[in-house]
């Protein structure tokens, strides 16, 4: 279980986590409640 991350929301937070985690050789797993990523920055046109 070393180096494994658990990442709650793929919103703007969430995704610079993931690419910190990445970037530091963790292996991070990203819960999203929704179907989307993005959080607050989706909308709809």
């Amino acid at each position: 279980l070393a180096g494994q991350v658990a990442i709650i929301g793929a919103g703007a937070s969430g995704l610079c986590t993931l690419k910190c985690c990445l970037d530091e050789g963790l292996v991070p797993t990203c819960f999203e409640r929704s179907g989307d990523i993005g959080g607050l920055w989706r909308f709809e046109v």
